[in-house]
């Protein structure tokens, strides 16, 4: 079993009404993510919503599973990978400097088309090197299941 925890910064939240759709969270770590929620999700989670969670940390918690039908918490992994940014100097003489990245893209799997799929997660985050290592010899038809908290 994999766990990853990351630390968000919540920039935004969108209270609608949309039946299927009323809560949109907006929460940046080193990319931007989008937790597309209804009222019992924010239950579960024990989140309450309004505008002061704005600005403060979102502890988002990934657990590997494998995949059940009746869990709506569920994220699939779109795709990981390894990026190296090599970084040339020149004074006072020629060398360079390798900078490295690992970086995860998830989202809700769509069973159906509807055009504000509720609960629907669009997520990408930095990894730390042993992280990636984990994701990488987990099976392809692995699920992420997805919690969260303000803080």
């Amino acid at each position: 079993m994999v766990k990853i925890v990351k630390d968000l910064y919540i920039t935004e939240i969108k209270i609608s009404n949309i039946s299927n759709a009323p809560f949109v969270i907006e929460a940046i770590g080193s990319y931007s993510n989008r937790f597309t929620i209804n009222e019992e999700i924010l239950n579960n989670w024990g989140i309450i919503p309004s505008n002061k969670i704005i600005g403060k940390s979102l502890l988002l918690e990934l657990k590997s599973i494998q995949p059940t039908d009746n869990d709506s918490n569920l994220i699939k992994i779109n795709y990981f990978e390894k990026i190296v940014r090599r970084r040339f100097r020149y004074l006072p003489s020629p060398s360079y400097l390798d900078e490295i990245e690992f970086i995860m893209s998830s989202s809700t799997p769509r069973t159906k088309l509807e055009p504000d799929p509720c609960p629907f997660f669009e997520i990408l985050i930095s990894l730390k090197e042993s992280e990636y290592k984990a994701l990488n010899k987990l099976p392809a038809d692995v699920s992420l299941k997805i919690s969260c908290q303000v803080r």
